[in-house]
């Protein structure tokens, strides 16, 4: 893990704009996000959880990245960041473990600001 994984997590920001104007489906994603992780029977945070959880299962770094700092950003708390490895660990088996220490050095650098 290194300051440029973090970076990824702003560039992402960055070229939606560039991605909207010029690629026909892309909006069109972003409008199926928001509206996913909109308020309704579930809050923003369980759903953010629920999306990393996804994410570690799935084994991808970027959603990873995106969905810890959401977490964070809604209040997640590390015992509710852990209990979501807990639930990935359990759905994805051996190779969502591997991914889970993935989650925790990131969530150590957004804690701490220090990498493992």
């Amino acid at each position: 893990m290194s300051e440029y994984s973090f970076k990824r997590v702003n560039d992402r920001i960055k070229l939606n704009k560039y991605m909207k104007e010029n690629i026909k489906t892309y909006s069109k994603l972003l409008e199926l996000e928001e509206k996913a992780f909109s308020e309704g029977a579930l809050d923003r945070k369980t759903k953010e959880l629920m999306a990393l959880s996804i994410s570690i299962v799935t084994k991808c770094e970027p959603c990873i990245q995106w969905h810890l700092k959401k977490c964070l950003e809604l209040g997640a708390e590390d015992n509710e960041i852990f209990e979501t490895i807990d639930i990935s660990i359990e759905m994805g088996g051996g190779q969502a473990g591997g991914y889970a220490r993935f989650v925790v050095n990131a969530l150590l650098y957004h804690r701490t600001k220090k990498i493992l």
